[in-house]
């Protein structure tokens, strides 16, 4: 062999190595995964804001809570505790109810919800679970509002309790929510069928509330579950209200609530009145929208002159049928422009689909 034939036999060696050795570098120095509970690094052009990362028998996963911060886990939690009432019928939703193993005090009164996850223990309260019994489940996680986190948080950590803040009852990050659940749970695809739905309806009414001229908005008063507490601008009522083509008579109100007076309705005139009735509440609807017509004074407000007194149940207000409320709201104020939708329909089929025993009681009155 010449001497520049070897010469090209040993160029062309070094060259099928190089190319060998970049084909089989390891696929974990790629993409490191971060330590358990340490966020990961952010990932362009996933659009549901979640990722998974598979090492070994075990597959991470990173998901985006409700604050938009990331959590990575080791591995998808097999043994779940749901402190969050909204995020246990978001479980069931997707597909995931044979995960949960603790819920709280507030969750085992409704039966909806319990005839589907009857093996679940309860924890306590809500804002207080207790610590002991949730290890007496051995959970892999437990699930809390971000919005109102466990007032016992030291005991969650002297415990090495892991914690995820999901709040799955905000319209604005109710489709976020539900897909980090499901990426959680294993069940992404299901999550993404509902998460596609409420943003399609969102989609639908903010579409046709652009097209309806801002001095056509009717002015509402918004008041929250508490008597004379007003919902004011950046609070979940205010969102829904809003988008349904709505004008907040509270949205100079730098908090997303705040304590009014009666001269203060009667002052600012409302078109509307709209209460959202917590479940805790069993007064009859009938006798708590006469109470409210018959607050002294109140008699010469537009809204009450004209019949426009309205309550809604904490469900379609918040929580995972959030969407439906944004309907009734956007029917009420604009009736003409959403005549063709039928919220008590999407709520039949949310029972069909998601979660039986919903539809069983009234959301609006009248």
């Amino acid at each position: 062999m010449t001497t520049q034939m070897m010469r090209i036999s040993i160029s062309l060696i070094l060259v099928l190595c190089m190319v060998l050795g970049a084909g089989c570098v390891d696929s974990s120095e790629k993409s490191p995964l971060a330590p358990s509970g340490t966020p990961a690094p952010a990932m362009t052009g996933i659009t549901n804001e979640v990722s998974g990362i598979s090492s070994g028998n075990c597959t991470p996963v990173t998901i985006m809570q409700t604050d938009g911060s990331l959590v990575t886990l080791p591995c998808h939690p097999k043994r779940i505790i749901v402190a969050n009432g909204n995020a246990a019928e978001m479980m069931i939703a997707i597909g995931a109810q044979d995960m949960v193993v603790g819920v709280t005090q507030s969750t085992t009164n409704v039966s909806y919800i319990m005839d589907k996850i009857p093996q679940a223990e309860n924890v306590g309260d809500w804002q207080v679970p207790n610590v002991e019994r949730i290890l007496a489940l051995h959970p892999d996680i437990v699930i809390a509002y971000a919005s109102s986190k466990p007032k016992n948080l030291d005991q969650f950590a002297a415990a090495n309790i892991t914690v995820i803040y999901l709040d799955c009852f905000r319209l604005s990050t109710l489709a976020r929510d539900a897909r980090s659940l499901g990426a959680l749970t294993g069940k992404s695809n299901e999550a993404e069928v509902y998460a596609r739905m409420v943003e399609d309806t969102v989609a639908e009414i903010t579409g046709r509330v652009r097209d309806i001229p801002a001095e056509e908005y009717p002015s509402v008063y918004s008041e929250s579950y508490t008597d004379y507490t007003v919902s004011g601008s950046g609070s979940g009522a205010d969102e829904q209200l809003t988008l349904a083509g709505g004008r907040n008579i509270a949205s100079d109100v730098s908090t997303s609530s705040a304590k009014i007076s009666t001269e203060w309705v009667i002052a600012r005139q409302p078109d509307f009145i709209f209460k959202v009735i917590s479940s805790s509440n069993q007064k009859p609807f009938p006798e708590i929208a006469a109470t409210l017509r018959n607050r002294t004074g109140w008699n010469t407000v537009p809204a009450v002159k004209n019949d426009r007194v309205y309550l809604f149940a904490n469900d379609v207000e918040y929580g995972p049928r959030a969407y439906i409320g944004l309907v009734y709201k956007a029917q009420l104020l604009h009736p003409s422009e959403f005549r063709d939708l039928h919220p008590r329909a999407m709520l039949n089929a949310y029972a069909d689909r998601y979660v039986s025993g919903t539809n069983g009681t009234m959301m609006v009155f009248p």
